[in-house]
């Protein structure tokens, strides 16, 4: 019985001891996790250093590698470039054309889209208001909706072939 004893107290002393000598208490990981949050913070607050050709420029006489002789064309165009038009804006490439031709391309096909649903509805309404046979079969407002149905009709197929030529033009473009 004694050494049943012993053995309980011994196994929660074993229990006991190693953790309050290796656990954090709540307020030391609090503080940890306060301070850890704050550089956080203080880092994301200091802006990024972004580097300019100024900035290339004047690091050329230190231990920095740049291109020399007749390989650095790059540089020696873009100079050029500064040099020749400060107020010009540089040519555009044939990609920055091509997504400008594009965006073109997709505002006049949005355009399009626009037109036809909204003369769908204004034919939606029409066919409500024709449909509508309490002011009677024959009068001078159903013969004006007529009229209107067949204009609205014939504007939904000019803005369907607008599209259908729009979208022909992106796939020969392809946009």
């Amino acid at each position: 019985m004694r050494f049943r004893t012993l053995a309980t107290v011994a196994a929660a002393a074993l229990l006991v001891v190693p953790s309050t000598l290796l656990g954090q208490s709540l307020a030391e990981a609090a503080a940890k996790e306060k301070a850890r949050r704050k550089a956080l913070e203080e880092s994301r607050k200091k802006p990024a250093r972004s580097y300019t050709d100024d900035d290339l420029g004047r690091a050329k006489g230190t231990n920095a590698s740049f291109p020399s002789g007749p390989d650095s064309t790059t540089t020696a165009e873009s100079a050029e470039t500064k040099e020749a038009a400060p107020g010009a804006k540089p040519e555009k490439t044939e990609d920055e054309m091509k997504a400008e031709a594009a965006a073109a391309w997709r505002k006049k096909l949005d355009a399009a889209n626009t037109a036809a649903t909204t003369y769908r509805d204004q034919l939606g309404k029409i066919q409500n208001d024709l449909n509508d046979t309490s002011g009677g079969l024959y009068s001078s407002r159903r013969t004006t909706l007529l009229n209107l149905l067949e204009e609205t009709k014939t504007k939904i197929a000019e803005s369907e072939q607008q599209i259908a030529d729009l979208q022909d033009e992106g796939r020969r473009n392809r946009y």
